[in-house]
């Protein structure tokens, strides 16, 4: 008797997060999947925000720079996150 293989089935979650930039007064929304890369979603953060070129990453409320490499989910954002648009080398 043979068994099958547990088939993981991956669902497809977004998560709401507020980003916040040292441009802007007034944090912007932003929904993304929590298969999103840090990186991804930086650079439409930064870009949202008017900014062009760099290395930007998020920061999350407690001033850790997450990994850009890393998903949402992986980098432990979750809905009503508060987030900082940064430069991985620096400020922005």
């Amino acid at each position: 008797m043979t068994e099958a293989p547990a088939v993981e089935q991956q669902i497809q979650r977004d998560v709401h997060v507020e980003a916040l930039s040292p441009r802007e007064p007034h944090p912007k929304p932003f929904t993304w999947p929590s298969s999103m890369t840090v990186g991804q979603a930086a650079l439409e953060a930064a870009t949202a925000f008017g900014y062009v070129g760099g290395n930007p990453t998020l920061q999350n409320s407690t001033g850790k720079a997450l990994d850009r490499s890393l998903t949402l989910e992986q980098a432990g954002v979750r809905d009503g996150d508060k987030l900082e648009v940064i430069d991985a080398g620096g400020g922005v």
